[in-house]
């Protein structure tokens, strides 16, 4: 049976621990109103399908400069070296409050390390109902703008009202299947077949680049490798637009995905000729 490890990760006050002690069933980590109560790593292990989750709940992390007392220091010890380990990143952030520039610190750091996620807007319960759909609104706009190298689809949910669990266990499996299987070369080339002639790289100079080939090498995380023709010149529109086109089709949500363009040489090139002589 499949083992996979989740971290639950954010800035203090949250809902880190609330959220931890829901799907645990059990009240391992103290939950205070006041922040900087969880200092060390509390885990647990859940059965789910025909895996064994290992929910890691981690103290709040903060600013760069803030983070320089004795306390602050080991939860962020602790907090990297349980980060390098985990499989999946839940990331809490509240919606009674924008995304700050601590949010965004700690979020890249998730990104740099190339960790699949899912980010929870937590404490929804907290918004008034007639502004819930503007929150919603900002935050969805917010992910798309500043993270537009990635699609991100966030949850928005109440650790404290809301007991279903079995919503985030399907949403921790379903994420982990899709590193399961890489994409066949067949569909694969297919559909960047189809998207390519729908909207033509735009020409640089003397002659157009071309895409001839895509090939799914990695999962973990998810990588591309694009062959073709003068590559190079590819602008960034357009391989933004290649990117999406291949995070929607084959739903790779909440997850890093790289594509690397790989260009075959001229072999009419001067250098190239000069070579061969």
């Amino acid at each position: 049976m499949d083992e996979i490890s989740v971290l639950i990760i954010g800035k203090p006050n949250v809902g880190k621990s609330t959220l931890f002690n829901n799907l645990s069933e059990d009240n391992i980590s103290m939950v205070d109103d006041n922040p900087g109560t969880t200092v060390l790593p509390h885990s647990t292990k859940i059965k789910f399908k025909d895996i064994i989750i290992n929910l890691v709940d981690v103290g709040g992390l903060k600013k760069k400069s803030k983070s320089h007392d004795k306390k602050q220091k080991l939860i962020t010890k602790e907090t990297l070296k349980n980060l390098k380990h985990s499989d999946i990143v839940l990331f809490l952030t509240a919606a009674n409050s924008e995304f700050t520039k601590n949010d965004k610190q700690i979020f890249r750091l998730v990104l740099n390390k190339l960790k699949d996620f899912i980010i929870v807007v937590n404490k929804i319960d907290l918004i008034e109902k007639s502004k819930i759909s503007k929150v919603k609104r900002y935050f969805t706009y917010f992910f798309e703008n500043t993270f537009s190298d990635i699609l991100i689809k966030p949850l928005f949910f109440s650790a404290k009202e809301n007991k279903e669990k079995d919503f985030f266990f399907k949403k921790i499996y379903n994420l982990n299947e899709t590193k399961k299987n890489v994409i066949k070369n067949k569909e694969l080339n297919s559909f960047i077949n189809n998207i390519k002639s729908f909207k033509i790289p735009a020409q640089k100079g003397q002659f157009r680049p071309t895409i001839k080939f895509i090939k799914h090498v990695n999962t973990k995380p998810q990588i591309f490798k694009i062959f073709g023709n003068r590559l190079q010149k590819l602008n960034s529109d357009y391989k933004k637009y290649m990117l999406k086109q291949i995070i929607n089709k084959f739903e790779l949500y909440n997850q890093v995905v790289i594509i690397k363009y790989i260009s075959n040489k001229n072999p009419f090139s001067r250098s190239n000729v000069a070579k061969k002589r």
